[in-house]
């Protein structure tokens, strides 16, 4: 069972993920990007006086559904015959209680973008943290994929009928684009990925959804996540640690340490105004 830590204050002790150190990452590990190539237009007005960490609902999987788009109806769940309406159900709930669904703009051979509706030959998706896809899952499909995949002991998949495969990532990056929930994700979210990609191509860990190479970073784009008012939400999942990093008020000149420390090296640079909450499997914490 995992432990939750929820915060009391902004007490470095309350937060499940270490915050950046000037003695351990250098004096300047604390400033943002001076040289940012793109910035938010005024009109996106983001909330800023409220606590965020903590105040997250509690999830244990991560399903993305790849629709090879990044805006989508209002409420994705009341998308009729859709993954999304399917595994909303209320017949194909996990014994480990909530997760999460999302559409993303994961792309799936099966499936037209332009077309709404479901194909016969099922379509991909994405469970994080166990960096498994699951491949041809029609709505009639549903409960293999929690049974035999997301209740799975310590997310390993068991027998399946549904063919999967590992996720070639080491890092998933999740945005929400959703912007027919909320105009001002569909605004940042394009801005902060261009970001993003510009500060991980001279790591080498860019990754295009052509490249299919092991490793580097994956960025998709997602549907209503919670919290539109404290745009631009960034969700980290890292493979290795087992750790899942929700950020929130991330805007382009925050991404520059949000890839030299929180994607590569779980820090959080601005936890008092940024830090969400998340997960840590391997240690066994959480703070919703």
């Amino acid at each position: 069972m995992l432990r939750s830590l929820l915060s009391l204050g902004s007490r470095n002790a309350d937060y499940i993920f270490p915050t950046v150190d000037p003695k351990q990452d250098g004096p300047n590990c604390k400033l943002d990007c001076a040289d940012c190539t793109v910035h938010f237009p005024s009109k996106v007005k983001v909330e800023n006086s409220r606590v965020l960490y903590g105040h997250i609902k509690e999830f244990h999987t991560h399903v993305l559904v790849a629709t090879g788009k990044s805006d989508w109806t209002e409420r994705v769940e009341n998308e009729k015959g859709s993954l999304m309406e399917a595994f909303d159900s209320s017949s194909n709930k996990s014994k480990h209680g909530r997760f999460m669904v999302s559409a993303s703009n994961l792309n799936n051979p099966n499936h037209d973008p332009d077309d709404d509706h479901q194909t016969t030959q099922g379509t991909t998706v994405l469970l994080l943290p166990s960096f498994t896809f699951v491949d041809s899952v029609t709505t009639a499909d549903i409960r293999e994929v929690v049974d035999c995949f997301i209740d799975a002991p310590k997310g390993q998949p068991v027998d399946s009928r549904l063919p999967s495969r590992p996720c070639q990532y080491d890092y998933v990056v999740l945005l929400c684009s959703h912007r027919r929930r909320d105009a001002r994700c569909g605004i940042t979210a394009p801005l902060i990925k261009k970001e993003l990609e510009r500060h991980l191509r001279p790591h080498g860990l860019y990754r295009d959804a052509d490249d299919e190479r092991a490793g580097g970073v994956g960025i998709f784009f997602v549907s209503h996540v919670g919290g539109h008012k404290f745009a631009a939400n960034v969700l980290i999942y890292r493979k290795q640690a087992e750790q899942m990093i929700w950020l929130a008020r991330v805007k382009p000149e925050h991404c520059e340490g949000v890839v030299n420390y929180t994607i590569l090296q779980g820090k959080v640079v601005h936890p008092e105004s940024q830090l969400r909450g998340g997960f840590d499997r391997q240690r066994g914490l959480t703070s919703w």
